[in-house]
């Protein structure tokens, strides 16, 4: 029915693609409409009981202004936390999920090259975490108003696409691991030991002065949306973002390449 594979990978995933959406949108609104809440002078005298060490590793430093706010509460630790697993979810699923459930074995039964295959497939994966990421910047956007938001909308946009850009990250890893192992469970726990180990560098390696290094070599610490919602796009960490990710397709492209599929 479909001639190209990246549009029968969305509609196969359409209606798992919808939940997602729906609620990424949900949170978004639940979590961004406290912010008239939260921007109460109460709620900083709050903050300055919790211990400092706290504070900085969840990015509540300015939790009473819209920048500080929804850095923290909408593009902070939760929302990364779902873009990560949807886009490690749609990683695992699109190359290793295929193989096991046997589909894969079929596809490149027919005259289709295996890089046209994963290529196309991560064009899927980009499509998917592109919509969740404007599906964040719409909600936002339109509660702008309402709450009183005041920030400037292509500042949302940049938070929101390098939020997308996050996701895809280790969506490519998890890409890059089923191109070489074929095998779900390989992708599933091994993006889950990365997310979690670089996550802990960001939040937790900068409290100890010798491993303050480490730090940088954390995905998350590509990601610091408050400053984009304050400044805009970070230019330097979009690119950072864009070569991990492309050097994730290349690693799971040969792996793919080299590899007997269904055995």
């Amino acid at each position: 029915m479909f001639r190209d594979i990246w549009i029968k990978s969305l509609w196969d995933s359409r209606r798992a693609l919808l939940g997602w959406m729906m609620g990424l949108i949900a949170v978004t609104v639940v979590y961004g409409a406290f912010y008239p809440f939260m921007a109460d002078p109460a709620y900083s005298d709050l903050l300055e009981t919790l211990p400092p060490g706290l504070i900085e590793a969840m990015g509540w430093e300015d939790f009473n202004t819209a920048e500080g706010y929804m850095g923290a509460a909408v593009f902070g630790v939760l929302g990364q936390v779902l873009v990560v697993i949807l886009g490690v979810t749609m990683g695992a699923r699109l190359l290793a999920g295929d193989e096991e459930s046997g589909g894969l074995e079929l596809l490149i039964a027919h005259p289709v090259s295996r890089s046209r295959v994963l290529l196309q497939r991560t064009l899927t994966l980009t499509l998917v975490m592109v919509a969740a990421g404007l599906a964040v910047f719409l909600a936002i956007l339109a509660l702008s108003g309402p709450i009183d938001l005041g920030l400037p909308p292509a500042h949302l946009a940049a938070a929101a696409f390098q939020l997308a850009l996050l996701g895809l990250l280790f969506g490519a890893l998890a890409l890059a691991i089923g191109g070489v192992t074929g095998r779900k469970g390989a992708v599933i726990a091994v993006t889950a030991a990365v997310a979690v180990m670089a996550y802990l560098a960001d939040t937790m390696a900068p409290m100890v002065e010798s491993l303050a290094w480490v730090e940088r070599l954390s995905p998350f610490d590509w990601y610091d949306p408050t400053e984009i919602l304050r400044s805009g796009a970070a230019s330097a960490d979009i690119a950072l973002c864009l070569a991990v990710s492309a050097i994730f397709v290349v690693i799971g492209l040969l792996g793919f390449q080299r590899r007997d599929v269904g055995v």
